[in-house]
């Protein structure tokens, strides 16, 4: 048994709480002391270390999950008890003051409640809790008052891979919440394959759900259907959160986004409201096809639409997507430690390259080390040059063990499949050039990287400090690399391939480029808990990297790249084929005017004008591609990002990029002004 206790903030509240953010609540039955419970980011120094988050409710629970480097809480699980009425949305605000206290809620309570739950996977076999069952958990995850939270598992029948798990939330009052799900994935235990049956979830001696699927291995299921996001033992209250979209933005836990979506919006008609097992809800056919894929981007299309309005179904898309990502094969949990695997225990262990196993472009090990070779059927691709951010806004959303989890699987995952040597054995690094990667890949890779060393507790010591020393490795990689040594003044990291083979010079996707800058800036903005020195490295890796998009929104003279083609698919990088951009030789450019020339074919007009090509105005075009990049340029206030910016943002037709956010926003990441 695991046991990670959190730090409780606070219990009682003071009627006049000073106000740094809040919350609404809505159930859709109404009634007097309905129980809830959520996520909460908190921004950096609003909560200072030793302060408790208070409240306008007369119950309310804040635990501490996360605090930032300088002690400010960061992430919080809120829970507590509301008078609502049907379908009115009461909002909730929150504070800082003084806290009272109160007796935690235990297992011997949950225990008193007399719930059971079983999880049956027809010839499989079962598992099942009741009385002393729930007097071990696997995992305490939240302790309160209000609210106590254990996670649970047990091995499904004899099978050796398939297990059934339970996150399990006691209310004060005995009222009691729980989300059940079925894994089939371990990292090392031979004959991985697929688990097809008849899976049954009782709770209380009633059945919830049956359902039959084929689980592929590798693979989860939460075991819902329908609208239902849990199960309740008695009525369930059908309370939906709304959090401050502005101020959740304004943690820089999620980028800034300029989009404002409205309700008449075309996307909010496709946007998954509802959960079945293994479903594709609003993921791609193929996760590595080309083109435009609304799972793609620093998150994917149904976060941001939560992030950008207020519309309600918004809150569902997030949470059933989610739920969706158990689809993909990623899910290689250590049999060891029942957790995630760390790095530091697997320097050469490397994905089998199979075609059941569902993880495209898997790398080699040095020592011939490999997971066990999987059969059956094979889960939908996972690639890590086109992964989306899976579980990470539902994290924040609700804070839920599950979720959290989802985000170290996709992390660990994507180090897997990288051959040893590449990624630095158990380092963990990303690099722009390696064949299980490309450019994008490693900046999608160190993305999720960062994501699961946010949602991490700061008491999961072991996985916490594994998450922050693989970032900690790209930042050192990556500052040698370009920072350290002379290299490219222009910010192009190592492509993975010419685009223009036999041309004499050397091209890359400058896309490719801007996502890999966009995700650096953005994992600037977690702090992740790397020591400062690397902090600072991965700060000065960024200004070098800025480079690529703040010269390509340059000016007249004829030493620049004119701002008005910055959108285009290939930009000349090198003006040889065999360019070394490892040891930082080159050749390169003498300037940027140089790139513009070798990209447009012509020398820079010198005249302002029209944003043009790329697809303009479309959201999703290249001109749309560069958005987070130089937004994250100007936030980190690298020297020329804001001049740059205000040129693009001065073009006649720069509003025309504006409006078509409306309809596509993932891409519409602007500049934080604090």
């Amino acid at each position: 048994m695991i046991q990670i206790f959190s730090n409780l903030f606070s219990i009682q509240i003071l009627p006049a709480p000073v106000l740094v953010a809040s919350f609404d609540l809505t159930s859709a039955i109404g009634g007097a002391n309905l129980p809830f419970a959520l996520g909460y980011a908190f921004r950096k120094g609003d909560v200072p270390s030793g302060a408790q988050v208070t409240g306008d409710l007369p119950a309310l629970q804040v635990v501490g999950k996360n605090w930032w480097p300088d002690g400010s809480l960061k992430f919080a699980s809120i829970s507590g008890r509301a008078g609502l009425d049907a379908g009115v949305a009461r909002k909730v605000k929150l504070g800082v003051g003084a806290a009272g206290a109160g007796t935690v809620l235990s297992t011997a309570e949950l225990r008193a409640t007399g719930a059971t739950a079983s999880v049956s996977a027809g010839s499989f076999g079962a598992a099942a809790w009741a009385g002393a069952d729930w007097d071990a958990p696997f995992q305490s995850w939240i302790s309160g008052p209000q609210m106590s939270s254990w996670v649970y598992r047990k091995p499904v029948g004899s099978d050796l891979h398939l297990v059934a798990w339970l996150e399990v939330r006691l209310y004060v009052g005995g009222v009691v919440e729980i989300l059940p799900w079925i894994e089939n994935g371990y990292l090392n235990l031979a004959g991985p394959t697929n688990k097809n049956a008849e899976y049954v979830f009782s709770m209380g001696g009633t059945e919830r759900f049956r359902s039959t699927f084929n689980l592929p291995n590798h693979c989860r299921s939460v075991l819902l259907s329908g609208t239902r996001f849990s199960y309740w033992l008695g009525i369930d209250p059908q309370i939906v959160p709304a959090h401050d979209k502005a101020y959740l933005q304004a943690t820089r836990l999620v980028p800034a986004y300029g989009a404002a979506i409205a309700p008449s919006a075309k996307v909010w008609s496709s946007l998954a409201q509802t959960y079945n097992p293994l479903q594709q809800g609003n993921y791609s056919n193929e996760m590595g096809m080309g083109g435009y894929q609304t799972a793609i981007g620093l998150l994917p299309e149904w976060d941001v639409l939560y992030l950008a309005s207020n519309n309600a179904r918004a809150y569902a898309g997030v949470i059933a997507n989610a739920y969706s990502s158990g689809r993909f094969g990623i899910h290689y949990r250590d049999e060891t430690t029942q957790r995630p695997l760390r790095f530091s225990s697997y320097p050469n262990l490397v994905t089998d390259g199979g075609a059941s196993t569902g993880i495209a472009n898997t790398g080699a090990s040095s020592k011939n080390t490999f997971t066990p070779s999987a059969s059956g059927t094979p889960p939908p691709t996972w690639d890590s040059p086109h992964h989306p951010s899976v579980g990470f806004t539902a994290y924040l959303l609700t804070g839920r063990f599950y979720f959290m989890e989802e985000v170290q699987f996709a992390a660990t995952v994507n180090f897997l499949k990288n051959t040893d040597h590449q990624r630095k054995f158990s380092s963990g690094v990303f690099q722009s050039n390696a064949g299980a990667n490309t450019t994008r890949g490693a900046g999608w890779a160190i993305r999720t990287l960062a994501q699961a060393a946010c949602v991490t507790p700061d008491n999961d010591i072991v996985l916490r400090a594994e998450f922050a020393a693989s970032m900690a490795a790209n930042a050192e990689f990556y500052y040698a690399t370009y920072v350290a040594q002379p290299n490219n003044p222009f910010g192009f990291v190592a492509p993975y391939s010419n685009y223009t083979t036999g041309a004499g010079y050397y091209s890359e996707s400058a896309w490719m480029q801007d996502f890999f800058t966009a995700a650096v800036g953005y994992a600037i903005d977690l702090e992740t808990a790397m020591q400062s020195v690397s902090a600072g490295r991965l700060a000065a890796f960024f200004a070098w990297k800025a480079q690529s998009i703040i010269g390509r929104l340059g000016g007249t003279a004829p030493t620049e790249y004119l701002y008005t083609q910055a959108g285009v698919y290939t930009v000349a990088v090198a003006p040889a084929e065999n360019a070394n951009f490892i040891n930082g030789s080159g050749p390169w450019y003498k300037n940027w005017g140089e790139i513009y020339a070798a990209t447009i074919k012509t020398p820079n007009p010198g005249t302002n004008g029209p944003l043009t090509g790329g697809n303009f105005p479309e959201a999703t075009s290249y001109w749309g591609n560069l958005q987070p990049a130089i937004a994250y340029a100007v936030q980190h206030k690298v020297a020329g990002a804001q001049a740059a910016y205000a040129r693009m943002r001065n073009a006649p037709n720069w509003s025309a990029l504006e409006s078509s956010w409306n309809d596509a926003p993932v891409w519409s990441v602007v500049p934080r002004t604090q």
